[in-house]
């Protein structure tokens, strides 16, 4: 049975949270993205003229700040759409999780040494975060040398993403890794993000490295395909006679269990 308290202020059926059509010039990112990625998806967006997923984002004053869908956002942005999709959530409904890194397949020393030589890095066996652990028991902190704590993550995350296999783990434990990721060679830690480290991120412009923070949203609307005609005019109503439809047609599910989607 629907939830009666996911009555959007859009009047959309109870079955759908609320969607906004908003200015793409009101939605900040708090992460950098990967630029093929982008334009991946760019050709993707242009080609099948339809916005798949709603951006999910919370309110920031008379902004938006993106939680999941960095990467949405920006290759709307490289084609000029004025608008998009988003699903606003309330921060407090919402879990955060720290992405830690693996780097796999490679000599240990040859990582340690690009995370030393890149401009501003110090590796310090001071404790702290980030932190990088290799394979052989070797653990160093990571420090920035006249830097903000977030362009220290972005100049040691770009040290290696692109170099080598990464895949990313949210217990760093080198048991946990070894089980997972049996070729592993380096772990990279990092400091726990919160909510408000995301938004101060997103407003300042000083952002966080991609890859690193995960949301987990309860009641994601997945699978929304708008039209890019509701990009370009940025008409509410149209959306909203959009999931009006889907609903009256019986199209809406709510999966309670947890799914696997295997063509994301």
């Amino acid at each position: 049975m629907a939830d009666p308290g996911w009555k959007g202020d859009n009047c959309q059926m109870s079955l759908v949270p609320t969607l906004r059509v908003v200015p793409i010039d009101s939605v900040r990112r708090h992460e950098e993205v990967d630029p093929i990625r982008v334009a991946d998806l760019r050709e993707r967006i242009a080609s099948e003229r339809v916005q798949v997923n709603p951006v999910i984002a919370t309110p920031a004053g008379d902004n938006y700040v993106v939680l999941d869908g960095a990467t949405r956002t920006e290759a709307m942005r490289s084609l000029e759409l004025p608008f998009l999709v988003i699903q606003p959530v309330d921060p407090s409904a919402v879990t955060l999780e720290t992405w830690h890194h693996v780097i796999r397949a490679c000599p240990p020393g040859d990582v340690m040494e690009r995370i030393a030589s890149a401009p501003g890095l110090i590796l310090s066996h001071e404790e702290g975060k980030p932190q990088v652990t290799t394979i052989d028991g070797e653990r160093f902190s990571v420090l920035g040398r006249d830097m903000s704590p977030n362009t220290t993550l972005n100049a040691l995350v770009d040290s290696y993403i692109g170099q080598w296999l990464t895949s990313r783990i949210i217990d760093p434990h080198p048991d946990t890794v070894t089980t997972r990721f049996p070729d592993w060679s380096v772990i990279v830690e990092f400091q726990t993000v919160e909510i408000e480290d995301v938004v101060k991120a997103a407003m300042g412009s000083d952002l966080l490295p991609a890859g690193v923070t995960r949301f987990l949203v309860p009641e994601r609307v997945l699978r929304l395909s708008a039209p890019i005609e509701i990009l370009e005019s940025g008409d509410q109503e149209s959306l909203d006679r959009l999931v009006e439809s889907r609903s009256a047609a019986g199209r809406v599910r709510r999966y309670e269990e947890t799914v696997v989607v295997l063509d994301d």
